[in-house]
Parts: C-alpha cells; sequence; structure tokens
C-alpha cells in the first residue's frame, strides 16, 4: 500500500457555515407572521447535527435549499447546527417552531435522545422530515435515508471477496471491525447488513474478530483512539480493520501511520474528501458513493408535501422502518461501492464520485494527503 502525508485537507468550512447563513438556538419569534419569514416567505428549517461528517454543512444542506428554490421559490430555508448535542438541537426546534417553522428537516445530533424533539415538534403540529441519520422514538412525518442495510451488505461483500481472493494470505483472517454511534438507526442497520455476509465466516472460523467497537458520535478521533487501543491489545497481529465510514477510516488511517504498522482498511462510506483522498494514496481500500444531492432533492419534495398537508410522494416514499415508535414512511436511496483494483488508476476510480457532484478535483487535491499523487498532479497540476 501507497504511504500518505499527514494532511488533513483544507476544507473551507468556516466560510461554508457562514454562506449557508446558519442561525442558532436563539432564533427570535417572527412576530406573528403566521409561519412566513420577514421577506413573507414560509420558512423550513434543515437541521444539522454537528460538523462532523462535514456533507451536512458542505453538501446537503446548500442542495436542499437548492432544491426548494427550484420547487418553491416561495418557501424560505434556514439552517441550525445542534453541535452534537441533542439538547441544543432540542432548543433549536422550539426556537424554529416559535419562529413560525412549517416544517423540520432533521438529522438528529443523537437519535437516541432526540425523542423530546419530535415530541415538541408533534404538540406544536410541525411535520419532522427525518434525513439520514434520523430521529428515533417519536412521530414522524417521513424520512429519507440512504438504505444502510444495504451499504453493511456492499460493504461486506467487498471484503469477503478480498478474503476468498486469498489477499490476506492463508490460514484465518484476524480482523478489527469498527462500528458506529451505538443505537443509531444506521449503525443497528449497517451491522446487520455486514453481519448478514460475515457472520458465516466468522461461525466457520474463516474470521477471527480480534476487536470491535462501537464509535462514539462517529468521531475519527474516536475511532483513532479504538484503533490504537486493539493495535496495543494484538501486538499488531491484525490482518484487516473494517469499520462503517470514512471518518471510521481516517481515524485507523491515523493511528496506523502513528505506529508505522501497515495494515489495510475497509469499510469507508459517506465519502468525505479524506475517505477520497486516502483512496488514491492506497491508505483506504474502499468507499460507498451516496448522491448527497439526490437524497437532498428528495427531502425538498418530502418537506413540501408535508406543508401543503398531502401524503409524502408516492414515488420516493416506498418503504416503511421502525423508528422505535412507529413505522415511518421511508425514503430507501441507492448507494454504489467503489474499491481499489490492481493495476487500474486510482484515478479513474474516484472520478466515478467527482462525477456524482459530491467533490470536485480541486477539493480533492487542494493541500490534502493526496496532493503529491500522480492523480492530483495530472488532474489540477
Amino acid at each position: 500500500m501507497q504511504g500518505s502525508r499527514k494532511a488533513r485537507a483544507k476544507i473551507g468550512l468556516v466560510a461554508i457555515v457562514a454562506g449557508l447563513s446558519l442561525v442558532t438556538a436563539a432564533c427570535a419569534d417572527d412576530g406573528g407572521s403566521g409561519g412566513d419569514s420577514s421577506s413573507g416567505k414560509k420558512l423550513v428549517y434543515f437541521m444539522a447535527p454537528n460538523t462532523t461528517p462535514t456533507r451536512y454543512i458542505q453538501q446537503d444542506g446548500p442542495d436542499f435549499e437548492k432544491a426548494i428554490k427550484a420547487l418553491d421559490p416561495d418557501v424560505e430555508v434556514k439552517f441550525v447546527n445542534g453541535g452534537g448535542d441533542s439538547a441544543t438541537q432540542l432548543s433549536q426546534a422550539n426556537a424554529a417552531i416559535a419562529a413560525g417553522a412549517k416544517a423540520l428537516v432533521v438529522v438528529a445530533a443523537d437519535p437516541n435522545t432526540s425523542a423530546g424533539l419530535l415530541q415538541a415538534a408533534a404538540t406544536a403540529k410541525v411535520p419532522v422530515i427525518g434525513y439520514e441519520n434520523p430521529p428515533l422514538n417519536g412521530p414522524l412525518y417521513a424520512q429519507v435515508i440512504f438504505d444502510p442495510y444495504k451499504v453493511g451488505i456492499q460493504q461486506a461483500e467487498y471484503f469477503k471477496s478480498q478474503v476468498e481472493a486469498g489477499a490476506f494470505g492463508s490460514g484465518s483472517v484476524d480482523l478489527a471491525r469498527q462500528y458506529g454511534n451505538k443505537g443509531d438507526v444506521y449503525t443497528t442497520e449497517m451491522l446487520k447488513g455486514q453481519d448478514e455476509v460475515l457472520k458465516p465466516l466468522i461461525d466457520d472460523g474463516t474470521l477471527n474478530v480480534v476487536c470491535e467497537d462501537y464509535i462514539k458520535d462517529w468521531a475519527p478521533d474516536n475511532a483513532q483512539k479504538a484503533a490504537e487501543q486493539c493495535l496495543t491489545k494484538t501486538q499488531g497481529k491484525i490482518d484487516a480493520f473494517l469499520g462503517f465510514y470514512d471518518g471510521n477510516a481516517s481515524g485507523i488511517i491515523a493511528a496506523l501511520k502513528g505506529k508505522n504498522a501497515d495494515i489495510p482498511v475497509y469499510g469507508g462510506q459517506n465519502p468525505e474528501l479524506t475517505g477520497l483522498q486516502y483512496l488514491l494514496t492506497g491508505d483506504q481500500q474502499d468507499t460507498v458513493l451516496k448522491a448527497f444531492s439526490v437524497e437532498a432533492e428528495a427531502a425538498a419534495k418530502i418537506a413540501l408535501a408535508a406543508m401543503k398537508g398531502e401524503d409524502p410522494p408516492s414515488d420516493l416514499v416506498k418503504d416503511e422502518v421502525n423508528n422505535g415508535t412507529d413505522d415511518i414512511p421511508t425514503a430507501k436511496l441507492d448507494t454504489t461501492l467503489i474499491h481499489l483494483e490492481d493495476g487500474k488508476d486510482p484515478g479513474e476510480i474516484v472520478q466515478q464520485a467527482v462525477d456524482l457532484g459530491i467533490f470536485t478535483w480541486e477539493q480533492i487535491c487542494d493541500g490534502g494527503p493526496a496532493a503529491s499523487t500522480p492523480t492530483c498532479k495530472a488532474k489540477v497540476g
């Protein structure tokens, strides 16, 4: 595997957040406008959970606003960021309701403690649309997700193919596994998908799971700590790491570099800049692509239907997922796994993410670990 440099991509997060005009939990009442903003437009709030993953600030939020404007220019989108705290997010929801919000699109800061937000919105008769990592244990109008069960299957099937191809040599494969935030729908469903594929290999001894860790808040620094502890516990005798998300992978890779350990890392998804960069350097083996703009547009259509008092659009919302209280109408979107291939330019693989509009080559190659790779030199000079 090709080595990488310890450098983070320059994301420009502060400028992006400012550009989105994020409002805080101290939103003032709109003066009795009956759900209209000061400009006379109806309000819908996009509630991001935190800044990790970065996608909700950089991609999903702006894409949602763009889709709303295209569908109904009389609707105004406002943004808040929960900072990873359910109490903050509940306060923001109450402020949004007081400001006259007609709908809330919510990525839960912590799904396990989000019932209060859902109850507050239900009491105020404001519909909530769950987004990607939706709130739990309360009423939802509908939700839109990239099917986490399918993502887990995709990751595990690729890893299984590597085991069967002899990528780790003969004998039992010592595997370290990292999951997401314990209790999240995404974690539960992804694990279900991975285990459907991998459990037979575990049961017959093909795979020997040497470490298993849930990663609080999906945070890369927590993933790094867990990986470091696993390396210490096993004295570095690990054939592969399998994660749930590009943030897992970046934390694991940081731990490996700190120990000068050469162990392949699998199980990326929800692509971050780091994930695509580490594909180019060879430090990460795969990731699952999600067209964020497709999810944002679906959420916009669902939110507008909710604001009009209509049923969720049947062309999008075709499934149901239980959130601990009820079966929630759910739009499940497709995903695509990409992975490194021997003899193939990794730039051709990452190009699929660029084609989906997830990131540009300029973003991928700007000062990050892949900046000096042949691909980046060819793409941006």
